[in-house]
């Protein structure tokens, strides 16, 4: 049974502080000057359940559309932190060889209407250094950064992104249980952008 861990895009979900909010709205409805229905999307590429590319963070890293579509599907560890307040090495299980690690916070439990909330989980630059260490190619995570808000100089991101792992943030992992389960991420293909919305599933 496939299960979308996928946040729906809609109007005026919360959103990265400072970036544009988001808008979807019907353009052209079927009526008798109309055959068919149109809706527009205005929003960033980073918005909901999204794909960092190493471009986002990397002067020369490779954007969305150059990314390994390898990548983009395999097996995966959910990993449920609790109401742990950053991700440390030492928490993390054996995920040697592990190609994907998808990590559930308390922040999947926190609906699209809420104010965002600058208090969320991220991973600490040593456990993102253990994850490469260890093989991940792929990590995940239920919140819209995948380190500490205002953390500095984005390290993590840095430090992820400059190895080409794939980042996959705002993830909906609400009634997901830790254990292994097949993934797919499927984001657009938006030549030359820094990241993309993505449909995501586990089965």
């Amino acid at each position: 049974m496939m299960i979308d861990i996928t946040r729906p895009i809609r109007t005026n979900m919360t959103v990265w502080p400072g970036d544009d909010g988001v808008l979807v709205k019907r353009v052209r409805s079927i009526s008798k000057e109309s055959a068919s229905n149109v809706s527009r999307v205005e929003a960033g590429v980073h918005i909901g359940t999204h794909v960092d590319a190493p471009l986002h963070f990397i002067p020369d890293g490779k954007s969305i559309d150059q990314l390994d579509i390898n990548l983009f599907t395999g097996t995966v560890k959910v990993i449920d932190t609790g109401n742990e307040d950053i991700i440390t090495r030492k928490m993390l299980p054996d995920v040697i060889n592990s190609k994907a690690v998808f990590f559930k916070t308390w922040y999947s439990d926190r609906s699209l209407d809420e104010p965002f909330d600058t208090n969320y989980t991220g991973l600490s630059l040593d456990a993102a250094q253990h994850l490469i260490e260890s093989g991940v190619k792929v990590i995940g995570i239920d919140t819209l950064s995948i380190e500490k808000y205002k953390s500095g100089n984005y390290d993590v991101h840095k430090t992820l992104l400059g190895k080409e792992i794939l980042i996959i943030e705002g993830l909906c992992l609400k009634g997901v249980s830790s254990g292994e389960y097949n993934y797919i991420c499927m984001p657009l293909c938006i030549e030359g952008s820094d990241g993309s919305p993505a449909r995501v599933m586990l089965y």
